[in-house]
């Protein structure tokens, strides 16, 4: 064997070792290899998502009220009533009262239970304690249920509150400048003929005082106020209570009102949306109710804010012009302020607040 026959054989000898029949383990090495297949998760519920809530079905109670008003007609006062208002559930649910609800302390409702089966009647129970005073009336009470329609039902108490006493007039109209304000003389009689006293008087910042016996006992009584004018200027509205001892009335009370002398309008100046230094204009109106004339003393104001360009007299009646300036804004103040004050002579003063609120940036 020469050396090229050798050669040879070493070679096939070679290339039959690397491609031969492969082993299992060598198969191995070639086989493709698959990914592994992803298998895909579902995403938990997130926390924040809302659960969808099943709906409560409405109640299919039904409150009816055989006749929600009540009225006692005339009754005497501050007397103690009682009323009374029949109900049924007409509704195929358990009827509910939640709680029952009063106008005023004067009205207290009141219940045996709180549920009714459907077709069952109740009663609602008001004890209703009059006004002191003479004249119609008029209370509620609520009545608060799982009636789907009516979850508040109302009811209504009428009363004509009618006194033992009758008192005349009801009401004095006052004037600053009659003698005695113009007062006239009240007058109390006994509609039941029993007989009584005017035990005690007081009146609204002692304007109208009497001269009386309080231990005068008769069927009618007739009293002359006596008016401190003085007194009435700071106090142009007020009332008369009087005490009597009367079996059927206790409290009895007489208003009275009275005109102002001179009356100013507007009362009350007020600017919005004011920039500083921009000149607003107004006018006064000054009357006189008691048809008096008008003699102008003085007008001034405290900052100098308002001022008075022209002024205008027709009878019992001044129209006063005013320019008014906002000041400089001081800082974060919003509001600025003045008075106007207009003297009358040998009368009171006119005192007339002005309010301004700068326009905001």
């Amino acid at each position: 064997m020469n050396g090229k026959t050798l050669n040879l054989l070493v070679i096939t000898l070679a290339l039959s070792f690397i491609f031969g029949t492969a082993t299992p383990a060598n198969a191995k090495l070639f086989e493709k290899k698959e990914k592994p297949k992803q298998v895909k998760e579902e995403s938990a519920p997130k926390e924040n998502e809302t659960k969808k809530e099943s709906l409560v079905p409405a109640s299919k109670a039904k409150i009816k009220i055989d006749n929600p008003v009540y009225d006692f007609g005339e009754i005497a006062p501050d007397s103690m009533n009682e009323a009374k208002f029949a109900f049924k559930n007409v509704g195929e649910d358990i009827l509910k009262i939640d709680h029952l609800q009063g106008t005023c302390k004067c009205t207290v409702p009141d219940l045996a239970k709180k549920e009714y089966a459907p077709g069952e009647t109740g009663e609602v129970t008001v004890q209703f304690h009059a006004p002191k005073y003479q004249g119609p009336t008029s209370q509620h009470v609520i009545v608060f249920s799982n009636d789907a329609q009516t979850p508040r039902a109302e009811l209504e108490i009428k009363a004509y509150i009618k006194l033992a006493v009758h008192v005349s007039p009801e009401n004095l109209n006052l004037s600053l400048l009659d003698p005695n304000a113009g007062a006239q003389p009240i007058t109390f009689v006994s509609t039941d003929n029993e007989k009584f006293a005017i035990t005690k008087i007081e009146s609204t910042g002692n304007v109208i005082s009497f001269d009386f016996d309080p231990n005068n006992v008769s069927e009618k009584h007739v009293l002359e106020p006596i008016v401190n004018t003085t007194y009435l200027r700071n106090n142009l509205s007020g009332a008369i209570s009087f005490t009597v001892n009367h079996p059927k009335c206790k409290d009895l009370r007489v208003q009275w009102t009275s005109l102002k002398e001179f009356e100013a309008s507007p009362s009350v100046i007020i600017l919005r949306n004011a920039n500083p230094g921009e000149i607003q204009k107004r006018s006064i109106y000054l009357t006189s109710n008691y048809n008096q004339p008008i003699v102008i003393e003085s007008v001034t104001s405290d900052k100098g804010i308002v001022k008075v360009t022209n002024q205008v007299q027709t009878e019992n009646r001044f129209q006063f012009d005013v320019d008014i300036v906002p000041p400089a804004k001081e800082g974060q103040l919003r509001v600025f302020s003045d008075t106007l004050h207009i003297k009358i002579n040998g009368k009171d003063e006119i005192n007339i607040p002005c309010r301004g609120f700068y326009k905001s940036n």
